[in-house]
């Protein structure tokens, strides 16, 4: 990568100079910076990115893999520990997998909304800029992400990716769209007296499928990140209560009711059922129970 290019990414405001560095195929380190003073940090290769960190994120990665209910903290704890012990010349996540903690797929989905997060906090600020420095480090190539992976809201898909209207983010979907292509399974709940809409989502806040009832408007991308900040208090809460993973839960508000599932083992994709008052909550949650199996299905399928 020659330094002529550089200039394509000192000091241009954040999300430009990123698109810019995916499309020069920058591999190294960028700065985030701000006041002159370093606020993050993000690690590309070939115009994948590998890696962000952010000032703003309040907890590291094996932190983030707790609280989610991932990782024991006990075992993260011996992980962590090996970890520093060999100088930091393996990566967390590989010690991970290597203890059968985490499975590369999760690793991979975790590892995504963790570089999302702290992306999106550095976007928030327009005071800044990024710095191109050359640079190597441990990079393993099964866990990068395109651009669109990592901000869905982009239009700029990365090197290699194609421009099919398939492998656009749902996110950039309308309404209308996400309704017809969601499984039957998930638009079969709409018979259900009471419903206003049902989604399909991973823990990294990429959803899979929605279905919205007549006459509601949802704004899907939004409420996602609400849920896994009520989901992920849960999955942190349920193992000092020694009760184990959490399977199913619900919220029961003055306007209606949300219900919630894990649809996998790995607790990585669930589904979101919201219901207005006019719902019975017994018919909600054994209709989700007896159907929930086939939705996953159904997703991994479309």
């Amino acid at each position: 990568m020659g330094d002529d290019l550089i200039e394509f990414i000192d000091g241009q405001p954040f999300y430009d100079a990123l698109k810019n560095a995916v499309e020069i195929r920058w591999s190294g380190i960028l700065r985030a910076v701000k006041d002159s003073e370093q606020v993050g940090v993000v690690v590309m290769r070939d115009g994948h990115i590998a890696w962000a960190v952010s000032n703003v994120q309040t907890e590291k990665f094996g932190s983030f893999l707790e609280r989610i209910g991932m990782v024991p903290k006990e075992k993260l704890d011996e992980v962590i520990k090996k970890y520093r012990s060999l100088g930091k010349s393996k990566k967390l996540g590989a010690l991970l997998e290597e203890a059968g903690l985490i499975s590369h797929a999760t690793l991979r989905e975790c590892l995504k909304a963790h570089v999302r997060a702290a992306l999106f906090s550095l976007m928030q600020d327009p005071g800044i800029s990024l710095e191109a420095r050359h640079g190597e480090m441990i990079i393993d190539a099964s866990l990068v992400f395109l651009l669109s992976e990592v901000l869905p809201d982009s239009e700029d898909e990365g090197p290699g990716a194609s421009s099919d209207d398939e492998t656009s983010s749902e996110e950039d979907s309308g309404p209308d769209d996400r309704k017809s292509n969601a499984p039957r399974a998930l638009t079969a709940l709409s018979a259900m007296p009471g419903y206003q809409y049902s989604f399909v989502a991973e823990m990294s806040g990429v959803i899979h499928a929605l279905h919205v009832g007549d006459s509601v408007q949802v704004d899907a991308a939004s409420i996602v990140h609400q849920i896994l900040e009520w989901l992920s208090i849960a999955c942190r809460n349920s193992p000092e209560i020694k009760m184990g993973r959490v399977r199913f839960t619900f919220l029961d508000c003055d306007e209606g009711s949300i219900y919630i599932r894990m649809i996998d083992d790995d607790n990585r994709s669930f589904l979101v059922v919201a219901c207005d008052r006019n719902a019975r909550m017994g018919v909600v949650m054994h209709k989700i129970s007896e159907t929930a199996e086939t939705i996953g299905k159904e997703t991994e399928q479309n």
